[in-house]
């Protein structure tokens, strides 16, 4: 989830080196700096895994486990699909609870969430979580500030989409993919009761209407990705939907990619989606 969200989305990766724009290691070191003096004597961690500046209410070894993760997570997700790093210096703030989620989230941004688990706040330039219910918040909002950089045109079915996939994250063959979760019930119970909308209706959804959809269009989208995952066809889609000025809804992109019209593939994929075990 984006918090001040800019319509975002991504490209593929190309083989090419990441941009310089990035913070440099002097940068995230002066801000580290500049951190550890401001939060003196209140219990916080300051790390810098490049290229962000991890902030963290935790003990060290734990945060040393959170940032090994977000490492892990950064190299899968530039490996596959992002050429350029976020070109502004951003801070990971880890709480360990909601509670001290909430409290930091006022204190510090003066934000009162809207989610129990965290969000991305392009204003503040900050990742902003809640890390009790485990670190897929983290694979999920990290996603965000890469697509803003790489795929600022996309539309929001994507961005949360790809965000949503990579919440629940597994390595494959030294790739990331995403694997079943929670999202599947309602997806299936919205599928079984005949409330949930064409495929081309969640394509075609604007950010508001993607964010106010009366329908599961997180789980929708995720679950069209993890499809496209599953069939070795994700980063190809990727690929002719970043290429595509035209088509800002994918929807031309994913005709191609699985070789039929929605109207076809539609049915499949719904019966894919109801063979699904958790």
């Amino acid at each position: 989830m984006m918090r001040n969200i800019a319509v975002i989305s991504c490209v593929l990766w190309s083989g090419l080196q990441l941009a310089a724009a990035e913070p440099s290691k002097d940068d995230l070191d002066e801000r580290a700096k500049l951190l550890e003096k401001k939060l003196a004597g209140q219990h916080f961690v300051v790390m810098v895994q490049p290229p962000f500046v991890v902030v963290a209410d935790d003990s060290a070894g734990s945060v040393k486990r959170q940032t090994n993760f977000l490492h892990w997570t950064t190299e899968l997700i530039e490996k596959d699909f992002f050429a350029k790093r976020p070109d502004k210096l951003l801070e990971v703030w880890l709480f360990k609870n909601e509670k001290t989620y909430r409290s930091g989230a006022k204190k510090f941004f003066d934000d009162e969430p809207t989610t129990p688990y965290g969000y991305y706040s392009p204003a503040a330039n900050a990742l902003i979580m809640n890390m009790g219910p485990g670190a897929g918040t983290l694979s999920h909002e990290l996603v965000h500030p890469y697509m803003e950089k790489n795929f600022p045109d996309g539309p929001s079915w994507f961005n949360e989409g790809l965000a949503s996939l990579y919440e629940t994250p597994r390595e494959k063959a030294g790739h990331i993919v995403g694997a079943i979760n929670w999202r599947l019930p309602n997806l299936k119970a919205e599928i079984r009761a005949g409330t949930l909308p064409a495929l081309a209706k969640l394509m075609s959804t604007t950010r508001e209407g993607f964010y106010e959809a009366p329908f599961d269009a997180y789980a929708y989208a995720r679950y069209l990705l993890m499809y496209l995952q599953e069939q070795g066809k994700l980063r190809e889609f990727f690929t002719k939907f970043v290429a595509d000025t035209k088509d800002l809804t994918g929807q031309t992109a994913l005709a191609v990619v699985v070789g039929e019209d929605l109207a076809t593939f539609e049915p499949k994929w719904r019966k894919w989606v109801l063979a699904l075990k958790r």
